[in-house]
């Protein structure tokens, strides 16, 4: 400990030899740093963003099907005693809420024009606990408790139907055996998401009716859980899996459901650590540089340490320790700056909504609110140190190489 607070004490005294050096460099760190901090918090916030909406805009956690139903999206692979898979998945610790639902794809008519529609069968208490469709209701309400005929849809294909609320719907889908039917149900609410996908196709009807319209008696084709947290999804999903290995069922992820979700969180993730080598590199650029300086002006203290007997380890570490300390200064100035920028913005928001339509793709809100983890800070914060212990390697060993003969002849 005597000998770390000598190496602290020494460069912290060696860095102000040059305060203006010093100064410029530790501001260019500290600049850096707070891009690249709040950077990540961005990122970290519209990946929550993608997350949060994908999943509990309509796709909750994690579904369970009959198998195969995914690829075939027919009525014909369907759960036919989804009550005893309720049951068992209720028991699942992680498990808040679980709903069950009729995915039907079909044509939605009104007096005026037909339109494409994906229908959903839902619970209407149930679906208010796993999704977040009911809180996107624009007119009207939502499926009223006992309306058995009532309808929900997107304002958009609304629109395209130039329907109303109280307005007639009619629905038409491929029953199980192939034939057509047909069903007539009233608007009592529009939905406006932001996504186009939703607001364009959805209707929403009450469970039971889909299942009388289509025939189907008490079968479904979706059960939906929804879970305490995003990290419970893999661990709670292969636990399901197992309970559930004799059903014949398929249990899938919010991200197997769409691989694009995937390909965005594996999207993420290449960017961290491309902003982590960034960090990488400006420290190495900016330390380099000035360790650098410093070691060339100070070649005749480096021969005198030597001829007092100062070993080249001991300056070694001492220059290293300078290097450390110059980052750790930089560092915690960028921390601040990038972590008060990412706080604020986190609450206030950066409002995108000139690229609302784009967004709305990706399931990101046109208001991103940054996000600042622990995690993303101390990766950082590990890539800032490292950058600086390898740009105080090399001047470090040059410091350690010097004879002190030939130094204390340096001008």
């Amino acid at each position: 400990m005597d000998n770390l607070a000598i190496y602290l004490t020494l460069g912290w005294r060696n860095l102000w030899l040059h305060p203006l050096r010093t100064i410029l460099t530790v501001a260019a760190l500290a600049i850096g740093i707070a891009a690249l901090t709040f950077l990540s918090a961005m990122d970290d916030g519209w990946m929550q963003q993608i997350k949060t909406n994908f999943a509990l805009t309509v796709t909750g956690h994690i579904q369970i099907h009959a198998a195969g139903f995914e690829q075939s999206r027919k009525l014909a692979d369907r759960i036919e005693k989804p009550a005893t898979l309720v049951a068992a998945v209720e028991q699942v610790p992680g498990v808040v809420a679980v709903s069950r639902r009729v995915r039907v794809s079909g044509l939605a008519s009104s007096a005026d024009a037909n339109a494409g529609a994906l229908v959903y069968g839902v619970e209407p208490k149930g679906e208010k606990a796993i999704s977040r469709l009911s809180d996107f209701i624009s007119k009207g309400v939502w499926l009223p408790y006992g309306d058995a005929r009532a309808a929900v849809l997107g304002d958009g294909l609304a629109d395209r139907l130039s329907i109303g609320i109280g307005d007639k719907l009619v629905l038409m889908a491929a029953a199980p055996g192939g034939d057509i039917a047909s069903e007539v149900f009233r608007v009592r609410g529009l939905i406006h998401s932001g996504v186009m996908d939703v607001d364009d196709l959805t209707v929403l009807v009450p469970l039971s009716m889909a299942q009388q319209w289509l025939g189907i008696g008490n079968a479904v084709t979706d059960i939906v859980l929804r879970l305490d947290r995003f990290e419970q999804v893999t661990p709670v999903a292969k636990t399901v899996e197992s309970r559930l290995s004799k059903e014949g069922v398929e249990v899938l992820r919010w991200f197997d459901i769409d691989p694009m979700a995937q390909q965005w969180a594996d999207f993420a993730d290449a960017y961290t650590w491309i902003v982590l080598l960034i960090v990488i590199i400006v420290v190495l650029a900016e330390v380099l540089n000035t360790m650098l300086m410093s070691m060339h002006e100070r070649v005749r203290e480096f021969g005198l340490m030597g001829a007092l007997g100062v070993k080249p380890a001991q300056i070694f570490t001492m220059v290293v320790w300078e290097t450390i300390i110059l980052v750790l200064v930089g560092g915690a100035a960028g921390f601040a700056i990038g972590g008060g920028l990412s706080l604020w913005y986190g609450e206030q928001g950066i409002d995108l909504s000139q690229f609302a339509i784009a967004f709305s793709f990706m399931y990101m809100d046109p208001v991103i609110h940054p996000l600042l983890h622990a995690d993303s800070l101390l990766h950082i914060l590990t890539a800032s140190l490292c950058g600086a212990i390898i740009a105080g390697l090399i001047p470090a060993w040059r410091a350690s190489k010097l004879e002190p003969a030939g130094s204390l002849r340096e001008l």
